[in-house]
């Protein structure tokens, strides 16, 4: 008995005879001596398989798939071997989210205080990062400047 086994959309020949779905087959053969000889095949066919992912990642990271490293937003295809080794196609759908910057300028009285991210009350430049809505990364730089009523700060 012969136990075969291949990838959808692969064949297996004996004699002349070609098959290409899963089942036991009997084959009758002449030998060298021009008597039967009977084989009979059991043949497993392994379904190939198809992946779809949707993923987002923010700016400056990456997304794996197998070997294929992908860093900018896209539709990626890779096949890579199953555990039958049979094709196993991975669609990869990406989305890089941008990093932001924001620059603010402002302006409080002396003993007041101006929040982002945490309470700031010295008159000088702060940089926070804060996560986005895509949990990404977002800069925040702000530069805390006095009002002048008829005084200095």
């Amino acid at each position: 008995m012969l136990n075969e086994e291949i990838c959808d959309g692969d064949f297996y020949t004996v004699g002349t005879n070609v098959y290409t779905t899963s089942g036991t087959y009997t084959v009758i053969l002449p030998d060298v001596n021009g008597c039967d000889s009977t084989i009979i095949l059991n043949l497993t066919v392994h379904p190939l398989s198809e992946t779809i992912l949707t993923e987002e990642i923010c700016d400056g990271n990456s997304y794996s798939v197998g070997s294929s490293v992908y860093t900018t937003s896209g539709t990626y295809t890779d096949i890579l071997p199953d555990v039958n080794s049979c094709d196993s196609t991975v669609i990869l759908t990406l989305t890089v989210h941008p990093l932001f910057e924001t620059l603010l300028n402002e302006e409080i009285c002396d003993g007041d205080s101006y929040t982002v991210g945490q309470v700031y009350t010295n008159f000088r430049t702060y940089t926070d990062i804060l996560p986005d809505v895509n949990s990404c990364d977002s800069t925040v730089i702000l530069t805390l400047l006095c009002i002048h009523f008829l005084k200095l700060c």
